[in-house]
């Protein structure tokens, strides 16, 4: 490919980085960039990052997914897109993780309802999230427009 032409960046792959970027990237950030906010306008928002080591552990794990997904939305370098595909891949199995320790931790009171009572909600709400973005990601970015998009 020559120098002065430029390379255009499929919609699908849009899609799959925007995805990428908003879902495990900016959200595990959530909690910490509210708080920050509230820190540095002076608001008393009452909010406050309890998230021990699973919170801490998904903000790094955000910092690094949006990272990914900068470079791979530039293009650059070119394993990123490996790397975008394992980093989406490492945030599913991680938040599936949280949800599965999550459910049984609530206390068992009628208005909290613990001990697997959501179970209903986890499976037919977050867990198609949890498989249909890396699958669509994967998918994606192993077709043949987005490795062109990427040599």
């Amino acid at each position: 490919m020559s120098e002065g032409r430029r390379r255009y960046r499929p919609l699908g792959l849009m899609i799959a980085i925007a995805a990428t970027a908003v879902g495990y990237g900016l959200l595990p950030m959530f909690p910490l960039i509210l708080m920050a906010w509230s820190a540095a306008t002076q608001r008393l928002a009452g909010i406050d990052f309890i998230g021990g080591r699973f919170g801490w552990l998904a903000v790094i794990l955000g910092a690094i997914t949006l990272i990914a997904s900068a470079a791979a939305w530039i293009g650059r370098p070119r394993g990123v897109r490996l790397f975008l595909i394992g980093m989406v891949w490492i945030q599913a199995l991680f938040n599936g993780l949280r949800l599965i320790v999550g459910l049984g931790s609530a206390p068992n009171l009628p208005e909290v309802g613990g001990n697997l009572t959501n179970a209903t909600a986890l499976l037919t709400c977050q867990v198609p999230l949890l498989t249909l973005v890396p699958l669509y990601v994967t998918w994606y970015l192993n077709r043949a427009p987005a490795r062109q998009f990427y040599n």
